[in-house]
């Protein structure tokens, strides 16, 4: 699962990107602004992701981390199944 090693919205709030601004700019969608202050990271863009990177003067890798589930553990086995039959 992915999640944010930053509070993206505190630092777009440092960096001057606020709902009003975001509205009158439209850098990014209030939804989007709402999303990221609530650390959903579902719905959220590459696009997004580019720009929040532009702003911030960051890479994806400074923003996201990849924490492995239970459920991912479960798909990456599935795969390795899919895998083994695909080669027999």
């Amino acid at each position: 699962m992915l999640r944010y090693k930053i509070n993206v919205s505190d630092a777009l709030s440092r960096a001057g990107v606020n709902k009003y601004k975001a509205k009158k700019t439209k850098v990014i969608g209030q939804d989007t602004l709402t999303k990221l202050a609530e650390e959903n990271t579902t719905g959220i863009t590459l696009k997004t992701l580019n720009t929040v990177c532009a702003i911030l003067e960051l890479q994806p890798k400074d923003i996201l981390e990849y924490v492995e589930t239970p459920e991912d553990e479960e798909e990456r086995n599935k795969i390795k199944e899919w895998k083994s039959i695909d080669k027999n």
